[in-house]
């Protein structure tokens, strides 16, 4: 099970709070956590945009989950541009850690006895994400639904009735009487 990120950062100076001080001033309602703790409406934001969950937001900050729900859907447009912000960062970081991992690939490649000490199932599991990343970068679908035709579970039921009957037309029924 993943930490929860431990909040210590102070957003009194970043954008998050600016724009939480703003949307304060522009609704005026008092009753909201962006006029009475800007700070934690900040960081319920920040986390927020980082892909945490509701639950795992309300835990680390201790604001309950209506009023995390609230702050998405009132900030849903700055959660959106941010998304994107930490999408590209997260981007940038990949593709620094592709590039290492080729280089580390390679050193591998050139070093038999440190090759032997790497299991297959690492191997495999490596290759398979990387073809599956490949598959989506290029455009190609990453899940196939196939459709096939054929009997129908209906088609499957009347089938047996059908061959019940017929199997009951060609019993025999015999009347006995049982003598003692």
């Amino acid at each position: 099970m993943s930490e929860l990120p431990q909040i210590k950062e102070d957003h009194t100076s970043t954008e998050w709070f600016q724009e939480v001080i703003r949307r304060a001033e522009e609704h005026g309602d008092k009753k909201r956590i962006e006029f009475w703790n800007p700070q934690a409406a900040a960081n319920v934001l920040w986390m927020l945009a980082q892909g945490n969950s509701v639950a795992a937001v309300s835990k680390a900050t201790g604001v309950a989950r209506e009023t995390i729900r609230g702050l998405s859907w009132r900030h849903n447009d700055t959660l959106e541009t941010k998304r994107k912000e930490f999408s590209q960062r997260y981007a940038i970081a990949a593709e620094e850690y592709t590039d290492l991992l080729f280089s580390k690939a390679e050193q591998l490649c050139d070093n038999p006895e440190e090759l032997a000490k790497i299991g297959p199932d690492r191997l495999a599991l490596t290759v398979g994400i990387l073809t599956d990343k490949a598959s989506q970068l290029s455009g190609m679908a990453g899940v196939v639904i196939e459709h096939r035709k054929g009997a129908s579970i209906d088609d499957a039921a009347r089938l047996i009735a059908e061959a019940r009957a017929k199997i009951a037309k060609k019993s025999i029924i015999i009347d006995a009487e049982v003598v003692a």
